[in-house]
């Protein structure tokens, strides 16, 4: 036998050749993405535009909070050049500016030099929440009227005696409204408010060409008339062309012209440095939060009714007053107080 079959065993099979490679573990085959779902999209933008608006609410929040800051500020300046004496002249309020009816004395105080100033320029403002109304009364400066401690005189020397306190009460005793807060506008810093809030627009009701201090002749076309401060101060001023009640209308023009210009959206943007600009124009009591409050009832009101005190021209003394017409003013006091 041969050795191939010696030990009677049976013999291996013959062992065939394997390929490069074999036994290594294969490569795992790639998958194809799936594409992702509708709801998953949608969720990441969801998630973008939350942060998104968040970012904006956070970036308004300090926003306003800086222009808060800015005004309060700016407020809190024009309530310390209030005098004591002022105050206890007030009538305190009933309530809140925001529930309750108040009364707002507006003076526009022309000080050159050393002079004390005399107001030439006088409204009551009135606000009523419950009939949602707005009621301005303009006073003619040369109104004839008793001055406490006086005697007889124009009203706007009341101021020039006594300052704030003795224009409260005269305004008060002549009118019989309780005033509740008073606000006091430099007439030679009007046109520097007029211009920081953009200039204003003034429907004018006919052609007026009058000669103005400075020898110049200034001419205001009949429409509508944007007016930098230095024509608007011009123009609720003139006088010579007509009479003391016509300037009167005029100044009850541009200042609701500066009303609407103030509550306007352009104006709430940049309200930071407009109302500080603003403020440095006014003496007042009115705190940042009252004036607030004030402004949003302007803003809200349904109703507004504008009116002139009325009167008689004459002489007195050698100079020109206005005599009033008390059976007329009267009814208009009375119809301020309702609105």
């Amino acid at each position: 036998m041969s050795g191939a079959q010696s030990g009677g065993g049976t013999s291996p099979p013959p062992v065939t050749p394997q390929p490069a490679g074999h036994g290594k573990s294969r490569a795992p085959r790639l998958r194809k993405a799936r594409p992702r779902s509708r709801r998953s999209t949608l969720r990441r933008i969801g998630i973008g535009l939350g942060l998104f608006v968040a970012a904006l609410v956070v970036g308004f929040g300090i926003w306003f909070y800086l222009g808060f800051r800015q005004v309060d500020e700016a407020v809190a300046r024009s309530n310390a050049r209030i005098s004591p004496e002022t105050e206890a002249a007030l009538t305190p309020d009933s309530g809140s500016i925001y529930s309750s009816p108040t009364t707002i004395l507006i003076l526009g105080v022309d000080k050159r030099g050393n002079d004390p100033g005399r107001s030439d320029s006088m409204m009551l403002m009135r606000s009523n929440p419950s009939t949602r109304s707005f009621a301005q009364l303009s006073i003619a400066r040369d109104m004839w009227v008793d001055i406490p401690g006086q005697g007889m005189g124009k009203i706007n020397t009341a101021y020039f005696y006594g300052g704030l306190p003795l224009a409260i009460e005269t305004v008060e005793q002549f009118t019989g409204v309780p005033i509740n807060h008073v606000v006091l506008v430099k007439l030679n810093m009007f046109p520097k408010l007029i211009d920081a809030a953009g200039g204003v627009d003034v429907n004018v009701p006919e052609d007026i060409s009058s000669w103005y201090s400075g020898g110049q002749t200034v001419t205001f076309e009949k429409g509508v008339n944007h007016m930098d401060g230095t024509r608007a101060m011009i123009y609720s001023r003139i006088r010579a062309v007509d009479d003391d009640f016509h300037r009167q209308k005029r100044q009850q023009q541009v200042l609701k012209a500066l009303q609407q210009k103030l509550t306007s959206a352009s104006s709430f943007w940049r309200f930071g440095g407009l109302g500080s600009d603003v403020m440095s124009s006014f003496t007042t009591d009115l705190t940042t939060w009252e004036l607030a409050q004030f402004l949003w009832r302007k803003y809200r009101a349904e109703d507004t009714h504008n009116a002139i005190m009325e009167g008689t021209p004459a002489y007195q003394g050698g100079q020109s007053v206005i005599i009033s017409d008390k059976a007329a003013n009267l009814q208009l006091i009375d119809e301020f107080l309702s609105y």
